[in-house]
């Protein structure tokens, strides 16, 4: 929270410190990206720096388009200052001079709340030597994969990039790009100031705070910043308590899948998630209760993905096509009082293999979850 400042305090703490320094700051605090992969921010930098190219960018990826999360709106809206300087200390970190901010389309208020910052820091001079550059996404979901974010800022279709080499290496322009989310970016400044000590003990079961969104069947949605490492239980009493029984809960986004209600008391951090067969993702927290029927929660799910895979891969391309379908005849199948098999829904399987095997972005990889995870942990749904 506070109040929007735009006076560069940290950014000028940074540059007394010296971009060494500054690295081995970031890495104490133990930072991770906050859009997704969890991957260590410090590590990123590192590998921009030491690249021999002298030209080098910085990208801002505010594309938030995953199902259930809506943090990096808030942070734009509330605290453009933070994100505006944590772009500025990273650009001048990895010496970069020009920092383009990719926001997703619809994006209309807090396009206009960063404009306006960026305006007044330009005209200050308070980032001197760094320029701020707007682009609006056109509303494809694939384009917050950072590559194909990549590829539309260059004017071209947002398609995915083989990796690597990866964007540290060879990104924007094929130079080396540090591109980082909205919220792991506003994580900066206050680590500059305070620290990495200080924020790596404000975590849980991991480094910091953590901005989750909650929304389904409790009683009041939102975005809530509580230390990394909270269960469900404990986010859940933060938004007012459950609505019904709890039944399923997505921990990140579509893209996590669905767990149990028996895990509502494992930490939502980015380890523990992935040893459930999960992830943390984006934070975006659905929960489901007891009226929800989870193989019709797996076809909306499904629904999405297959409008959203730009289509470049083909186990991708066919692929979400083909567990949409599978899934939309077994259900047609049960509502038509038909004796339901689950002959619609044998090659499930094998169809999520081949698209994790075969597809280049993380999209394809998972877009089976929603599907596999509704399978394992509520197979009656199913049949009835």
């Amino acid at each position: 929270h506070g109040s929007v400042d735009l006076s560069g305090r940290a950014f000028k703490k940074a540059q007394e410190l010296g971009a060494e320094e500054v690295i081995s700051v970031i890495d104490a605090s133990g930072l991770q990206g906050r859009g997704g992969a969890g991957f260590p921010a410090a590590f990123k930098w590192k590998s921009v720096r030491n690249q021999s190219d002298s030209k080098r960018y910085v990208v801002l990826n505010a594309d938030e388009g995953e199902p259930g999360t809506f943090k990096d709106r808030e942070i734009l809206l509330r605290r453009p200052d933070k994100v505006l300087e944590g772009l500025a200390i990273a650009a001048r970190t990895v010496a970069a001079t020009e920092v383009f901010c990719y926001l997703r389309g619809e994006f209309e208020a807090p396009w206009q709340v960063l404009q306006k910052a960026i305006d007044q820091v330009e005209a200050n001079g308070t980032f001197e030597g760094i320029r701020f550059h707007m682009h609006a996404g056109q509303g494809a979901y694939i384009c917050g994969e950072e590559t194909a974010l990549l590829e539309a800022l260059e004017g071209k279709r947002g398609l995915p990039r083989l990796k690597p080499p990866f964007p540290t290496e060879k990104g924007l322009w094929g130079k080396p790009t540090l591109i980082h989310n909205v919220e792991t970016i506003a994580c900066v400044p206050s680590i500059i100031e305070r620290g990495g000590a200080w924020f790596k003990e404000l975590g849980r079961t991991g480094a910091g705070t953590k901005l989750y969104c909650i929304s389904g069947h409790v009683q009041n949605p939102g975005t809530y910043e509580l230390p990394l490492g909270v269960t469900l239980d404990e986010l859940v009493e933060e938004a007012g308590g459950y609505v019904g029984t709890l039944k399923s809960f997505s921990p990140g986004g579509a893209s996590a899948g669905f767990l149990p209600a028996e895990e509502r008391t494992r930490p939502l951090d980015f380890k523990s998630l992935s040893e459930a067969g999960s992830m943390l993702g984006s934070a975006g927290v659905t929960v489901l209760n007891d009226t929800v029927n989870m193989a019709w929660a797996a076809q909306a799910q499904l629904v999405f993905y297959e409008s959203e895979s730009c289509g470049q891969c083909a186990p991708c391309r066919i692929g979400t096509r083909f567990l949409r379908e599978s899934l939309g005849n077994h259900l047609k199948q049960s509502k038509n009082q038909k004796p339901t098999t689950m002959n619609h829904l044998n090659h499930i399987a094998d169809a999520a293999w081949e698209m994790n095997e075969g597809s280049i972005c993380g999209l394809g990889q998972i877009a089976a979850l929603p599907l596999t995870s509704a399978l394992k942990y509520f197979p009656e749904d199913f049949k009835h």
